[in-house]
């Protein structure tokens, strides 16, 4: 649960799979390891509820830990999408001037 919730947090960034996955991946077992052990299935369902508390509330830790790293990822990217749109307008700028000199040369 520890290893999901890591994984799908902090490195793929989706906070809420990894409850969702634990808790399917536990409920599923809950109805199926009685077929093969005396033991009922509502006792592991419980320990998966619980385990799903777990995983909701390390998600929600870890999404606040990154809250700024992602904030500030966010706004460098679009400072570079920004300087990347002022550098093509002066480029575009820059080849129509030239075109125009050129043109008021040739003639």
């Amino acid at each position: 649960m520890i290893l999901i919730a890591l994984i799908f947090g902090l490195v793929l960034g989706r906070f809420i799979f990894a409850p969702i996955l634990t808790f399917v991946l536990l409920g599923i077992a809950a109805f199926i390891l009685p077929n093969f052990f005396d033991i009922k299935f509502q006792p592991l369902l419980g320990y998966a509820a619980f385990l799903t508390v777990l995983s909701l509330l390390l998600s929600i830790l870890f999404w606040f830990m990154t809250k700024d790293y992602r904030k500030n990822k966010k706004l460098k990217l679009q400072a570079k999408l920004q300087q990347k749109k002022f550098d093509e307008n002066q480029n575009r700028a820059e080849m129509e001037s030239i075109k125009h000199h050129e043109n008021l040369t040739n003639h």
